[in-house]
């Protein structure tokens, strides 16, 4: 992995658009490829990945080596038969759709829901585990609302015009998808189907709200949820669903819940009805004939996303596999894509950020010993996992065969909801991971106190064992210092050590944090996403926090380890840095998407990823000589730095 001059663009001034400066002509030379709504480097890499594992899938298609090769063969294989598909038409789903369009009272209607959601079908709510917040070594099932085909909240409520254009496309989409299912007499109720989405969208909170852990961490005894929701019965729900083995519930959103009895039962029957058709095809149409998936695209891909045109079926098929059985997947990817060597490179990096994580802490002069004690206790509880699991998920117990793409789809959710819910009797399993290792990411888990990098982005432009500290350093090294400022921003910092979500911090600590923390959101409020769409610095708060720390951290652990390095094609090691932090962040976006992005993403747009930190950065206006009045550059008293 080396840099390389013609990427950049020379003529731009660092101090101003050092994003243009770094990437100009990669940007020039890469428009968005149609099957896209963005492409940069994280989309150049998922690409690189996906033709490894469709080289994995078509061997395991042909000439599989054992039972889980021969599964996820067969899935493949099922998914791209389109000729089945085609001869399938509704069929797969047909039982579903007979169900929910029968039924007579509001009270039969509700009865079928936990059915359809163990097909993977979201109907007002779906369920699954996590670690307790309360408790780690024990698991909690999450009661979370879904059954929405708008992006979000506001996508229902704002007045816009954009937003009142967006909602008579969505009536269409509804009417066509459900003609398409030859339920023209549903179809009629389509405008009816966004009124009921609509009833249901305002009492969930807004998407800054929904981030704040304060609020959707509300742990609720089961023999409480007749309170809680009354009417909805939601213990028998849970009977229904499988839900057996627990006398808790995390209730995400309670308002939301409270509201649903009423707001079902006050809508006609052939609304539910129409609606839980739309959501079941929704759901269903990459498996179905092509007017489905075809319909779904124009509105969702071209619509929302601003695609040209629909991925090649390959990708799409690779892309469910990976969804449907994602750790059986990354079997086959760990072993033709990544060594011991990579993973002892990368467990290098991760000790020497940790490191400077901890002199970041006990050299923070804003806060109190007593803070600082329990803060040192945290990241030196942080667990680290890197490259894939050191014991691999049991995959016997699905069904996988080549008969049927829209039935492996629905069993594989079947499968997966039984995966949660046979977890909530069992002690929680420390080398669990919560992604699949092929995944182009990587996360911090507050409640494990653990940061995870896969080995999918363990991989050019991110990462390369055999490239120089600044390279690697500015690349996967911000990455990795992200992941851990993860665990102290503004949502982090309220788990402790052992991942108990309760106040650690002394009061003037966290006051003097969330001081901080206000400042970052006013930065960001100002930068622009697309048109006359701002960044909402509420909503990217905490990505922009660990933005900050990701690069502060990652260059002082670079500085440190990189003294007396030599220059490289006339750039010093930290001209080197900084230009690998940019090109991580290289790309393009379509203006839908950056439109959507902008209401539902908890990420800054990749310009801001990168400007917003520079703009605080001591150590970028040294590297390129850059005076104080420099455009980019936060006047020095207005810098922030946290970590």
């Amino acid at each position: 992995m080396t840099l390389r001059s013609e990427d950049r663009d020379p003529s731009a001034d660092p101090g101003a658009d050092f994003y243009r400066f770094a990437n100009g002509g990669w940007i020039d030379a890469n428009p968005i490829p149609p099957g896209f709504g963005s492409w940069g480097s994280f989309e150049e890499l998922l690409t690189s990945n996906e033709l490894v594992l469709r080289a994995e899938l078509e061997r395991a298609a042909d000439a599989p080596a054992d039972e889980l090769e021969r599964k996820l063969g067969d899935f493949w294989a099922s998914g791209m038969d389109v000729d089945a598909i085609e001869a399938a038409g509704i069929a797969p789903i047909a039982p579903l759709l007979e169900a929910v369009t029968s039924a007579t009272t509001h009270e039969e209607w509700l009865s079928h829901l936990p059915t359809v959601i163990r097909h993977g079908i979201p109907l007002l709510l779906v369920a699954g585990a996590t670690v307790d917040h309360e408790d780690a070594s024990r698991y909690l099932l999450w009661l979370v609302p879904a059954g929405f085909g708008l992006p979000d909240r506001e996508s229902y409520l704002a007045d816009s015009e954009a937003a009142v254009s967006l909602r008579e496309a969505y009536v269409e989409h509804v009417a066509a998808q459900l003609r398409n299912a030859g339920l023209e007499e549903w179809a009629e109720h389509a405008a009816d189907v966004l009124a009921f989405e609509t009833r249901l969208a305002e009492p969930r909170l807004k998407a800054e709200e929904a981030r704040d852990r304060g609020r959707t961490l509300n742990k609720t005894a089961v023999a409480d949820l007749d309170a809680l929701a009354p009417g909805l019965d939601l213990p028998g729900y849970l009977q229904a669903l499988g839900a057996t083995r627990t006398e808790s519930v995390n209730v995400t959103q309670p308002a939301y819940l409270a509201a649903v009895h009423d707001i079902v039962t006050s809508t006609e029957l052939p609304v539910l009805h129409a609606y839980s058709a739309f959501q079941i095809v929704k759901a269903a149409a990459d498996a179905l004939p092509a007017r489905f998936e075809d319909e779904a695209f124009a509105f969702y891909g071209r619509r929302i996303e601003g695609k040209q045109e629909p991925k090649e079926r390959w990708k799409r098929v690779v892309g469910a596999v990976g969804s449907d059985m994602g750790e059986a997947l990354s079997q086959l990817y760990v072993r033709a894509t990544f060594s011991e060597s990579a993973k002892d490179r990368a467990q290098h990096l991760v000790d020497e950020i940790l490191a400077e994580m901890r002199t970041s802490l006990q050299t923070r002069t804003w806060m109190t010993d007593a803070t600082r004690e329990k803060a040192l206790l945290k990241l030196d509880a942080f667990g680290v996992k890197i490259g894939y699991p050191d014991v691999w998920r049991d995959w016997s117990g699905i069904a996988i065969d080549r008969s049927s793409y829209a039935h492996n789809r629905i069993e594989a959710s079947r499968f997966e909801l039984d995966h949660q819910l046979g977890k909530l009797d069992e002690a929680v399993d420390p080398t669990e991971w919560e992604m699949p290792p092929h995944v182009v990411n990587a996360y911090y888990h507050p409640v494990r106190n653990e940061i995870v990098f896969p080995a999918g982005i363990l991989q050019p432009p991110f990462f390369d064992a055999d490239a120089d500290d600044a390279v690697n350093y500015g690349g996967i090294g911000t990455v990795i210092a992200h992941e851990i400022s993860h665990g102290f921003d503004d949502q982090g910092r309220r788990f402790d050590a052992d991942g108990a979500f309760r106040d650690w911090w002394q009061p003037e600590d966290a006051e003097h944090f969330t001081g901080l923390a206000d400042r970052v959101v006013a930065q960001f409020d100002e930068y622009v996403a697309v048109d006359e769409v701002h960044v909402n610095g509420r909503l990217t708060l905490g990505e922009n926090i660990a933005d900050l720390g990701g690069v502060a951290l990652a260059q002082r652990a670079h500085a440190r380890v990189s003294a007396g390095a030599p220059d490289v094609d006339g750039l010093s090691p930290a001209q080197r840095f900084f230009l690998a932090l940019a090109t991580v962040w290289r790309g393009r976006m379509s203006d839908e998407l950056a439109r959507t992005y902008a209401q539902i993403d908890p990420h800054s747009p990749r310009r801001w990823r990168v400007h917003g930190p520079l703009a605080n950065s001591d150590a970028f206006q040294e590297a390129f000589g850059l005076a104080d009045d420099a455009p980019l550059l936060r006047a020095r008293e207005d810098r922030i730095e946290i970590w």
